[in-house]
């Protein structure tokens, strides 16, 4: 073998053993060295980032490359949200609200009745909250053409998180006056406010984003007083809360499906869930630059994370890293067995129902299901069991995936069983419900 032939088998054998050993992030050209401070990724692939000096990055290839958008400001925006490629709202200092409806060509600036700076942005549907300085919170109606003030004025504190879960129910995370971690809950669209403030295993802090899967199941994440970071995990509404710290601030999460989220923060770092935030894994972003925000298309494999210094971050595989090969065995020939029939099952009267929203933007369907017997249920979507479930009767399905016109049709199964309810379908499509 020749010199040259074995110089470029090492550097490809470095190559693949790098695969393998490296998290699936990687850099790509943000055109910009400003602050990035948020991003809002839909499932289309087209995405948004904001930052410092009023930058706004537009994708249409899911964060392969992006293209710099005309704001109209030099004010620094922190927050933004986007309903479906056209429409969405963009916050940032000084009570800035900005809105566009033909993808970001023209933005227009929306009058916010207030001074703080605004932080963090949702919307479930036409109803959206903001987040700001001072415990501001405002909300929506209109899908942010026009906003209300829900509080403002508190000496100290503020709201960098903020999660619409539903038309009417939504939740803010921040920090109250005396540096406590501070989450609020509304249910009537935003236009009154419950509170709970809460430490971080004893410490002192504030939350710096906020995601709910339902009315009592959530996360936080958080700094502490002295510069740790941290994830809290409710499961009574925000009453009690069990927390991971480390030892960096963690700035953003993301839960592209129920169980499969994102946590990223100072220093890099990347981590990632498997079992709705209980606990986390490492991954290898690359950087050492803060990371302050995470956003994922809704199929726990495309997302960006953006940072300090114009750095973004893309993954198409969920930053995991590559499979190592492994060589194949050669099979050995086993006897065929003789097939013993299996009885058809005497099919019950299962009767299943199924009602479609979104969750952030994201499809989320709850099936409601009477008649079954058994302990536990298969829960089918488009001819594939998803999961497999104590017979409660009912389920939510957080899909994750935002926009577009999809349909999905479920059923529901007495567990390893063909006895089955009705198909129902449900369909996305058109304004967001």
């Amino acid at each position: 073998m020749s010199i040259l032939k074995r110089t470029r088998l090492a550097f490809f054998l470095f190559f693949l053993s790098s695969l393998s050993v490296f998290g699936q992030w990687f850099p790509v050209s943000s055109g910009t060295t400003n602050n990035l401070n948020s991003a809002f990724l839909l499932g289309s692939g087209t995405g948004f980032v904001v930052g410092d000096a009023g930058t706004i990055l537009k994708t249409t290839d899911a964060g392969a490359t992006w293209a710099p958008l005309t704001s109209g400001t030099t004010t620094t925006l922190h927050g933004v949200y986007f309903f479906n490629p056209d429409e969405g709202v963009a916050v940032g200092d000084q009570g800035l609200i900005l809105r566009t409806t033909d993808g970001g060509a023209a933005w227009q600036s929306v009058a916010s009745g207030v001074g703080d700076s605004l932080r963090s942005v949702s919307f479930s549907g036409v109803t959206g909250i903001c987040g700001g300085d001072s415990q501001t919170i405002l909300y929506s109606a209109d899908s942010g053409a026009s906003w209300q003030t829900g509080q403002t004025g508190f000496f100290g504190g503020g709201f960098p998180g903020a999660h619409m879960l539903s038309p009417t129910t939504g939740f803010v995370a921040g920090q109250n006056s005396i540096f406590q971690p501070l989450v609020g809950t509304s249910t009537d669209g935003g236009a009154s406010w419950t509170f709970q403030n809460f430490y971080f295993e004893g410490n002192e802090g504030g939350c710096t984003d906020i995601f709910f899967f339902d009315q009592n199941s959530g996360l936080v994440s958080g700094v502490l007083f002295d510069g740790r970071g941290a994830t809290a995990r409710t499961t009574d509404g925000g009453t009690n809360w069990s927390t991971a710290l480390y030892d960096q601030a963690i700035h953003g999460i993301d839960f592209p499906t129920t169980a499969i989220g994102f946590a990223v923060g100072s220093g890099g770092r990347i981590l990632r869930t498997n079992d709705s935030g209980v606990t986390w894994i490492e991954q290898t972003s690359g950087t050492s630059a803060n990371l302050n925000a995470v956003s994922f298309a809704g199929d726990a494999l495309t997302g960006i994370a953006v940072s300090d210094g114009g750095t973004i971050l893309q993954t198409t595989n969920g930053g995991e890293p590559a499979p190592s090969p492994t060589p194949t065995p050669t099979p050995t020939p086993t006897p065929t067995p003789t097939a013993t029939p299996t009885p058809t099952p005497t099919p019950g009267a299962i009767t299943l129902s199924a009602h479609g929203r979104r969750v952030q933007g994201r499809h989320t369907v709850d099936l409601v299901w009477s008649g079954a017997t058994s302990a536990n249920i298969d829960i089918y979507r488009d001819g594939v069991v998803i999961a497999t479930v104590p017979n409660t009767g009912s389920y939510k399905d957080f899909i994750g995936v935002r926009g577009g016109n999809v349909r999905y049709t479920y059923k529901v199964c007495e567990a390893g069983t063909q006895n089955c309810s009705n198909q129902v379908i449900v369909s996305f499509g058109g304004p967001p419900l």
